[in-house]
């Protein structure tokens, strides 16, 4: 379809019509300006809002408990897919989507654990079959890793113009950069320790573990 946003301002109200005009799918809101506030909103509203935009979800198809960041200000310039609105916040703040149940669930990255497997328990398999493997790692290899992460972003101590942080690995014989930018509103504190984690995050998930269990785990979920 066609995608399109409006806008028209009466006084002070603003109103933001936007949405797929063939077929016609379009989402009208309405803000009056004079109630906007410069506090900080929840990640867990955004992410809610950007999924229940897409007409396709409802309140009860998403699980945002698992996020409590807090977020400055975020900037949404044009329609698209909702992997496109939330890739963006998922990399200024880790999470996983999973699927949990019938519902699509989102999960902050660095929970504490909420189990703990015997290494004897990794390779399940049925009474009558012979040992196998108990895990299986696969790593990328550190040339093909980012050396640097350059994260460019909307600085709130500079009104809001694009400003940018780096961070760089040392120790490495990969000379890749890794470019980011992002429509979210940072101090250049925030940016700056971002652009660390996304860097060291990388070099972690380099690795790919896998394994099989027994079932008396099938409660577990991805992103435990």
């Amino acid at each position: 379809g066609t995608s399109s946003v409006e806008f028209d301002l009466n006084g002070d109200i603003l109103t933001v019509c936007y949405g797929e005009l063939y077929p016609s799918k379009m989402n009208i809101k309405r803000f009056n300006l004079n109630s906007l506030t410069t506090s900080d909103v929840q990640l867990s509203e955004i992410i809610r809002n950007e999924c229940l935009a897409s007409g396709i979800l409802s309140s009860g198809d998403v699980d945002v408990s698992g996020i409590d960041q807090a977020v400055k200000g975020y900037r949404v310039s044009q329609t698209g897919a909702i992997r496109g609105a939330i890739e963006p916040l998922q990399g200024a703040w880790p999470f996983d989507v999973i699927q949990a149940g019938y519902k699509i669930k989102f999960v902050r990255r660095g929970k504490t654990s909420i189990a703990t497997i015997d290494a004897s328990e990794l390779d399940a398999r049925q009474a009558d079959s012979g040992p196998g493997v108990q895990i299986t790692l696969a790593n990328e290899m550190d040339t093909q890793l980012p050396r640097a992460v350059s994260l460019k972003y909307l600085d709130i101590g500079r009104e809001y113009d694009l400003s940018e942080q780096n961070a760089e690995r040392l120790n490495t014989d990969a000379v890749n950069l890794r470019e980011m930018e992002m429509p979210i509103v940072l101090s250049a504190t925030e940016a700056s320790g971002m652009s660390e984690v996304l860097l060291y995050l990388y070099w972690l998930e380099r690795r790919d573990v896998s394994f099989r269990l027994p079932p008396e785990y099938r409660y577990l979920d991805p992103a435990d």
